[in-house]
This record gives structure tokens, sequence and C-alpha cells, in this order.
């Protein structure tokens, strides 16, 4: 999918907002963003932050299913998702 990207603020290349392949950015913005923060789409958000410090096995297993959950909102096909690394979350799939 393209979109405009942010990096920052808006890139801006040859004097106009820069169009780029934005699937990574489409998904970063939504495993940060909470509940609420779309006003528009009121249930989409991760709000990975709550989930970071948290070393219970159920919550990983919450954190995946939600994560799974709100890809599938944005129309995003999961292949395979991994949350063992916290740091290093591995998402597979396509829009």
């Amino acid at each position: 999918m393209k979109d405009f990207i942010i990096d920052e603020d808006l890139l801006i290349q040859g004097g106009d907002f820069a169009i780029k392949d934005s699937d990574q950015q489409n998904i970063e913005h939504l495993l940060l963003s909470q509940k609420g923060s779309y006003k528009e789409f009121p249930i989409l958000g991760v709000g990975i932050k709550k989930y970071i410090n948290s070393s219970e096995a159920t919550s990983r297993l919450r954190l995946e299913n939600e994560i799974d959950k709100q890809l599938s909102y944005d129309k995003f096909h999961v292949k395979t998702l991994d949350v063992n690394d916290l740091q290093n979350i591995k998402i597979d799939g396509n829009y």
C-alpha cells in the first residue's frame, strides 16, 4: 500500500509529500496507538506499551491475539506472528 510517509514529520521530497510503500509504517502506528486514538475507528489500536513490561505468558498470548485482531480490522492478512521477543516482534503478511 502506498501512502504519505511520516518520519518525525511529514516527509517532503521534491517540494511535495513523499508517497512510498507504507505497510511497515501502518503496522507501527497500529501497534503504538491506543483504542480511541482514531476517532473515526474507536476500537482500532493495540496499545503495545501496556504489554511491554509484563512478563506473564498470558499477557503475551493476549498481545498476540490483539495484534492479530487489530491487523485484521485494518485488512492486513497475517501469515505468521511471533511476539516471543517484545523488542523484535515478527509479523509476516500483506494488505
